[in-house]
């Protein structure tokens, strides 16, 4: 089962506009200021991973976790260098149960375009990983097929770690909801991996742009680890535009 991800109406409309487009058609939109979306709500979400609906008008949400509340957030909000981008299930530095947790929340959609998603592995989570040769072409890759490979690919977003609300989710409603925000970095989710593909830090203080999540508790005490929750909530230009080696 896979949590469904709950956003603004704002954000959707932009999701409804670019969820079928590919990569040249979607950033073909920002050479026009009328058409541009790249600032707009929803556009950074990674929508081959979520299961997204739109937040109920009358939704109650009851806890914020936002960089505006930096003590707050901190506590439990964290967004790793080491599980950003390309992600196979045999990375050393893993989270206890990090492909089931990923898995509920973000399950990745494998593509055409992750055939060569291996020579980008996260720097701090590479290893040797197992190719395979599915359809005998002699072109050797990765695939998500427990049939044919030892080694899959789990993610390839920028995920958002968020441990320790069991306890304030206590004697709560469970259809009631946790707002999750998330500052966007443009320069670090381009199509350049200079940042993105290296140890660098991802920012959690406030941006001008940031997008925002929301978790119903229901969902949160049906997941795997109700205090430790992975989401692949971000994409980058980059993966639409297609992993090339």
């Amino acid at each position: 089962m896979q949590a469904t991800i709950y956003i603004s109406p704002e954000a959707m409309t932009t999701i409804s506009v670019i969820k079928d487009m590919d990569y040249y058609d979607r950033v073909s939109l920002s050479d026009d200021p009328t058409t541009d979306l790249t600032k707009s709500p929803g556009y950074y979400l990674n929508i081959n991973a979520l299961n997204l609906a739109k937040l109920p008008v009358d939704a109650e949400v009851v806890i914020r976790l936002t960089p505006a509340d930096a003590a707050t957030y901190q506590q439990h909000v964290r967004i790793k260098s080491e599980l950003r981008g390309v992600i196979f299930s045999g990375a050393p530095n893993l989270p206890n149960d990090y492909a089931k947790i990923i898995a509920y929340w973000s399950p990745l959609i494998a593509t055409y375009h992750h055939r060569g998603a291996v020579y980008y592995q996260n720097v701090l989570n590479s290893y040797c990983v197992q190719l395979v040769d599915p359809d005998g072409m002699e072109d050797a890759v990765d695939v998500n097929d427990a049939e044919h490979a030892t080694d899959f690919l789990v993610s390839d977003g920028l995920v958002v770690t968020v441990t320790g609300l069991a306890l304030n989710l206590e004697g709560m409603n469970p259809q009631q909801f946790v707002a999750l925000t998330i500052p966007i970095n443009p320069t670090m989710l381009g199509i350049e991996m200079e940042g993105y593909h290296s140890e660098e830090d991802y920012s959690i203080h406030p941006a001008p742009q940031m997008e925002t999540l929301y978790l119903r508790i229901a969902d949160i005490l049906a997941s795997p680890d109700v205090n430790h929750i992975e989401i692949s909530a971000v994409r980058t230009e980059l993966f639409d535009y297609g992993y090339t080696y």
